[in-house]
């Protein structure tokens, strides 16, 4: 009688055993950009309650963690710049019907606090306050790297700034803990710091927002909760927590046409891939992406513009130069963001570029720049072209000059109402903000 109560009971154990291991909540592993860490922190006891899961945060830079997931590395929710978001749902490591843009981040300079803070109102005071700084500090590998060394590069002070630069891992802790009088990262990286203090976000002129996205993982076991997380932090408590962490609401509407996994592509569009790559030596980007709906037309489309980019009868200082224009009649920041530094490299002046950028007829032209300047905006603004602008860009560039111009109008502002309706994000660039110009 004993042994079979006994065993009845131990029995009985052994079945309490699964029972109360399925009474604790699952975990959900969140891989996020320092640049979220201070909102993800103080949302997550609302994340753990709206989800009902234990909620494990892995923080560092973007880039970092971009690699961690290619190699494999298992969680349920990527927070993540929109651009490694977006590479990444194109490899198949995230679902990219998840997608959503959570936030977006000025870059601020940071200092140790109670320390005097220099004037960085404008781009002239903010290249003297980096030139007298005796030490500055970002992470090699952050968003604001490519921001910070876009902005040396632009007030010409490279070789000064390169001797006293420290590449770190948070820059606010750097200056606090003394190892840099000056910091650059994301504002809402700073912040939280207690040893630091905000001098303030970068000039507007210079200000770059990078766009942070989430997505859930492809392999994730928990996807339903996964993505309701991802509707908590669209929520207005979530962004509500965002602004008051340095961080502000996401401008425009999700990507419309975003990449195209390559195990839900076609065959069709498997070939228009292959095809593109063959021709260009390069992955599919921009705005061949929502191209990509229609394989044929991104197929041709793509072969004329290699036409128009590389053999066109215009030199390249010039076929950038009515790239630019164009970008910036149709407002196209990914267009303008792509092309701003080659048509620099290609011999366009900065100066010119600028004037561009703010809707201004650049001053001064050479004589080619100019006569291409009048018969373009005169295309773009007029759709047409008066006799004697036209007169003159024959005289400049002959017959064929002239329609590869006017070829490269028409491209780029198919490829610019491609990218406006696909809503498809700029990326991360150190060019020139486009702002909406008076109609």
């Amino acid at each position: 009688m004993r042994m079979h109560r006994l065993a009845g009971l131990l029995s009985f154990g052994v079945l309490l055993l699964p029972v109360a291991a399925a009474s604790q909540p699952s975990t959900l592993t969140v891989l996020s950009s320092n640049a979220t860490k201070a909102v993800l922190e103080a949302l997550a006891p609302q994340i753990e309650s709206a989800t009902k899961r234990t909620i494990v945060f892995r923080f560092a830079n973007s880039a970092d963690l971009k690699t961690r997931i290619e190699k494999g590395e298992a969680f349920d929710v990527a927070i993540l710049t929109r651009s490694a978001i977006d590479d990444l749902s194109a490899q198949g490591k995230l679902t990219a019907h998840t997608r959503a843009d959570i936030a977006r981040a000025g870059a601020g300079v940071a200092m140790k606090k109670g320390a005097a803070a220099p004037d960085i109102s404008t781009p002239d005071a903010l290249k003297r306050a980096i030139v007298n700084a005796k030490s500055i500090a970002y992470v090699g590998q952050g968003a604001t790297a490519s921001i910070v060394r876009g902005i040396v590069e632009r007030f010409g002070i490279a070789d000064v700034v390169k001797a006293k630069t420290t590449l770190v891992l948070n820059a606010g802790e750097a200056v606090a803990a003394g190892e840099a009088e000056l910091g650059f990262t994301q504002i809402s990286e700073i912040l939280p710091v207690a040893g630091a203090s905000l001098v303030g976000p970068l000039p507007a002129e210079l200000q770059v927002y990078t766009l942070f996205g989430a997505a859930v993982a492809a392999n994730s076991k928990e996807p339903a909760a996964a993505s309701t997380l991802l509707q908590f932090l669209t929520s207005p408590v979530a962004v509500a927590v965002m602004a008051a962490k340095g961080m502000e609401p996401p401008v425009g509407a999700h990507d419309r046409l975003p990449p195209i996994p390559e195990a839900h592509m076609t065959d069709a569009q498997k070939k228009a891939v292959a095809d593109f790559k063959a021709l260009r030596g390069v992955d599919v980007s921009g705005p061949f992406q929502p191209l990509l709906r229609s394989p044929e037309l991104m197929t041709r489309t793509s072969a004329m513009g290699e036409y128009l980019r590389y053999r066109s009868a215009l030199p390249p200082r010039l076929s950038e130069f009515v790239i630019l224009m164009t970008a910036r009649e149709w407002t196209q920041q990914y267009e303008w963001n792509a092309h701003y530094p080659i048509a620099l490299k290609a011999g366009l002046a900065a100066p010119i570029a600028t004037a561009i950028a703010e809707g201004k007829r650049p001053q001064p032209l050479a004589d080619d720049e100019d006569a291409l300047y009048n018969f373009c905006m005169e295309l773009l603004r007029n759709n047409s072209v008066g006799d004697a602008a036209y007169d003159r860009a024959v005289s400049q560039f002959g017959e064929q000059g002239v329609i590869d111009a006017t070829g490269l109008v028409g491209y780029y502002s198919m490829l610019a109402m491609v990218l406006n309706t696909a809503r498809t994000p700029p990326g991360e660039s150190t060019a020139p903000i486009l702002k909406p110009l008076p109609r």
